[in-house]
């Protein structure tokens, strides 16, 4: 039972007792409401009787007796309760459960994160660190200390629960992620969430390697499988290792040398201009490494001859100031 169960019934308890108390005193001592009810409250709030409204007879005295000892009980168990909830942060639980209803009705285009053990840990890491919205589900109760100490926005649930993925905003959702342990629970998230939300990027891990046509096939966008990718990276490291090192680098979020993909957004200046005519290399220290187009075709080391088009993608390497400053030339902000 929730604290607010445990409130409500403590009030209900409380009230039953002043009716009782109040309905016994009018019978028995011929009290008026006002006294009957008074007298009452005298007796639960200080555990005795000293005159309260009236002198009590005999059978009165009998009643204020019963009534003292349905107050210690009444005082015993709310005190318990309370005690409880203050242990066990059922307070701060309801709180939490009503901010975090709040924040998810206020959420558009974010991730939902389903599963959070090891993969899916540094999963919610990355989307913090670079501020995308997310909301993390998953049914362990063992993960709660990792999620407050991170203050990730989180649901306790079954990742492959209907009511829960809408619980997380599915129909608002940009995409999800399906990194729990069983893959058959993957298979059934992503099957939940094509019907919930037909244009939705779902990206899915595999455990197994037999199980990615199957994720595919459930209607994944994306499988990544963390044996493959490390076995590759390993035999990598070996055959290729200043590549390895570089592509490390790369992506480190403290290196000097960044890669970025960057959208030509509709009246940014780039649109309708060859690689040559917008000058990136010279202007930014910039290379242009790769382009993928709206249709998904990857254009490699594009020529100087190459024309930009919105909705192009642009895998660009440089410094990280010098990517800053060149993304906003891909924005309307910079159109024409």
């Amino acid at each position: 039972m929730n604290f607010a169960q445990n409130i409500y019934r403590y009030i209900v308890i409380l009230i039953s007792i002043l009716i009782i108390g109040t309905a016994g005193f009018m019978y028995i001592e011929n009290f008026s409401f006002v006294e009957s009810l008074y007298t009452t409250v005298v007796i639960l709030s200080t555990v005795g009787y000293s005159g309260g409204a009236r002198s009590l007879d005999q059978r009165g005295e009998i009643f204020a007796v019963f009534m003292i000892a349905i107050g210690i009980g009444f005082v015993t168990y709310g005190a318990s309760g309370l005690f409880k909830a203050v242990i066990e942060g059922e307070f701060k639980k309801t709180i939490g459960r009503f901010k975090v209803t709040k924040a998810i009705e206020n959420l558009r285009d974010h991730y939902i994160l389903c599963g959070m053990g090891r993969i899916g840990s540094i999963v919610a890491q990355k989307l913090k660190a670079n501020n995308i919205p997310f909301i993390a589900i998953d049914k362990d109760p063992k993960i709660l200390p990792l999620i407050e100490n991170n203050d990730y926005l989180f649901l306790q649930g079954d990742g492959t629960d209907e009511e829960v993925l809408r619980k997380a905003g599915i129909e608002k959702a940009k995409g999800i992620i399906a990194v729990m342990a069983n893959d058959s629970d993957n298979v059934y998230t992503i099957l939940t969430a094509r019907d919930i939300n037909p244009p939705i990027f779902i990206i899915s891990r595999a455990g197994e390697i037999a199980s990615i046509s199957k994720l595919y096939k459930a209607g994944a966008n994306r499988v990544i499988s963390p044996y493959i990718i490390g076995g590759e990276k390993i035999a990598q490291s070996i055959i290729k290792p200043n590549v390895i090192d570089f592509m490390e680098l790369a992506i480190a979020d403290n290196f000097e040398l960044k890669i970025e993909e960057l959208a030509i957004q509709d009246g940014s200046e780039l649109d309708s201009r060859t690689v040559e005519q917008a000058k990136i290399r010279q202007l930014y220290d910039i290379t242009i490494v790769a382009v993928r187009k709206p249709d998904g075709e990857f254009v490699y080391n594009p020529t100087p001859q190459f024309m930009l088009n919105k909705g192009d993608i642009l895998i660009a390497v440089g410094r990280a100031d010098s990517l800053e400053k060149f993304e906003k030339l891909t924005s309307p902000k910079h159109g024409k």
